[in-house]
């Protein structure tokens, strides 16, 4: 939303601001919006806001600014601009793939850390911590996506003896410009 009303203050003069985000992991409608900013209704929020969902795309907002210019587009012909303008704006957006990661504390015993700790470097855990007393605890980061299989081959690696302990969400990612 300051994004949006950014652009309308850098573009006061704008006959509108029409604008559609989508706040979630790409294809998700959960976190959506859109307005038309005073445009006949349905004619450029929602053309946009279909363009931004099956994009592929996460965590996006477009904000298209119009001048009216004297010539009636009519409803498709608005509807038409609005999406070609998100579409274009689309062809030359640079994306950075965004990786969430988990912090977590694992325990095990001797006789399991090798393999442990080569399913570790498989996972490619990072920030990894290890401390050894009676056992090993390692403190260390993985991405989120690759939890459930880590922790089934951990389980069956320690037979079921290991401990495993989510700490922490941390979200490392590239900025989407």
């Amino acid at each position: 939303k300051t994004f949006i009303a950014e652009i309308k203050q850098q573009f006061p003069e704008a006959s509108h601001n029409c604008w559609a985000y989508q706040a979630g992991p790409p294809g998700d409608s959960r976190l959506i919006g859109c307005s038309d900013d005073g445009e006949p209704h349905g004619t450029a929020a929602k053309p946009m806001l279909n363009i931004l969902l099956h994009a592929k795309i996460g965590e996006l907002t477009a904000v298209v600014t119009r001048y009216y210019g004297g010539v009636k587009l009519g409803t498709g012909g608005l509807s038409r601009a609005y999406a070609d303008a998100v579409k274009l704006a689309l062809e030359s957006l640079r994306v950075t793939e965004k990786v969430c990661y988990q912090q977590f504390f694992l325990d095990t015993g001797y006789s399991h850390w090798p393999q442990v700790e080569i399913l570790l470097n498989q996972y490619q855990a990072e920030n990894i911590n290890a401390q050894y007393s009676d056992r090993v605890t390692v403190t260390f980061e993985l991405d989120a996506q690759s939890l459930k299989p880590f922790e089934q081959k951990f389980i069956n690696l320690t037979s079921g003896l290991g401990k495993l302990i989510e700490l922490e969400k941390e979200k490392n990612s590239g900025a989407q410009h």
